[in-house]
């Protein structure tokens, strides 16, 4: 199972208390996955499609709200091997026309509307169950550790504006990409994902999201921590050998044994233990020198090296 359809799976099992936030979720979701069909004798039908049984059951229930009966079908979806289809069915006359313009899919004048009635998502909790409604219904999200992308495709551009100002509402910045195939609303930023999952009710998956970019992060942090230690390391082995070569051509000079014995204990030092850190031969001097002291008189030494030994480099 896919990550968007376990998230699916959270939001169907929200808690859905109010009835204004039941009718703006019913909304939305009949509007990215609905069809609606005028038949004759003054009839009208809704037809929506699920991928997901639970997606379906959250439908059937919000419809089961408004008292009008549903029939629900499954099919079975070979192409591509998708699996089954949950197809619910609205059918009827006066009672399913009021519950159609109670939803916002036929205006007061009965004519069906390409907007989102302002009444349906006036309040916070109501955008975010129109939101949820619309996720469900056809919405996506990339996996936790994947480029974060999280979108609600429709044709409908009425629709896409009503999410648009939906998430805005709620200080979600969503963006409209209008490709040939499948236009939506769309969000690329980590953090704008991990705020519509949890205003939209998926906060385990929200966490999962977090939990993965915390170790991404810690992640980040180490190979950079490993990448600055490999390379400090480089450059003390490429200094170290440097002052061991310009000490070998110090031995060689006649002003050798001239040089003051601070010079040349430092510099036996390097000699005796090739490797070593500034600080661990400053340890090992007697007496005592601290890293400072003992890189001013390597440093002296690489110097005198360069301007007494001809070949030195």
């Amino acid at each position: 199972m896919s990550f968007a359809a376990e998230v699916k799976q959270e939001l169907d099992h929200v808690a859905r208390e109010r009835p204004c936030c039941r009718t703006a979720e019913l909304a939305a979701l009949l509007r990215a996955s609905g069809t609606f069909h005028i038949k004759g004798g003054g009839s009208y039908g809704l037809h929506a499609s699920f991928g997901l049984s639970s997606t379906a059951r959250s439908a059937i229930q919000l419809i089961k709200s408004f008292r009008l009966p549903v029939e629900v079908r499954v099919r079975e979806e070979r192409r591509l091997s998708q699996g089954k289809r949950y197809e619910v069915y609205l059918e009827g006359g006066d009672r399913l026309v009021q519950f159609l313009n109670e939803t916002g899919v036929l205006s007061d004048s009965m004519s069906l509307q390409e907007g989102v009635p302002e009444r349906l998502v006036r309040s916070r909790c109501c955008k975010a169950a129109f939101l949820r409604g619309a996720f469900l219904g056809a919405g996506s999200v990339s996996e936790p550790g994947a480029p974060a992308h999280l979108e609600i495709y429709s044709d409908n551009e009425a629709f896409l504006q009503a999410l648009l100002s939906a998430a805005s509402g709620l200080e979600l910045r969503l963006s409209i990409t209008r490709r040939k195939k499948k236009p939506a609303v769309y969000a690329k930023r980590l953090d704008v994902v991990i705020d519509f999952l949890v205003k939209t009710g998926a906060h385990q998956a929200a966490l999962r999201f977090e939990e993965r970019s915390i170790v991404s992060s810690v992640r980040a942090d180490a190979n950079r921590r490993a990448n600055f230690d490999q390379a400090n390391a480089a450059r003390c082995s490429r200094a170290a050998a440097r002052q061991i070569r310009a000490i070998e051509a110090l031995q060689r000079w006649d002003g050798w044994p001239r040089l003051s014995p601070r010079l040349t204990q430092v510099a036996e030092l390097r000699l005796r233990h090739p490797s070593a850190t500034l600080h661990e031969l400053g340890r090992r001097a007697s007496p005592p020198l601290s890293k400072s002291a003992v890189n001013h008189r390597l440093r002296r030494l690489v110097r005198l090296a360069e301007e007494r030994t001809p070949g030195f480099e």
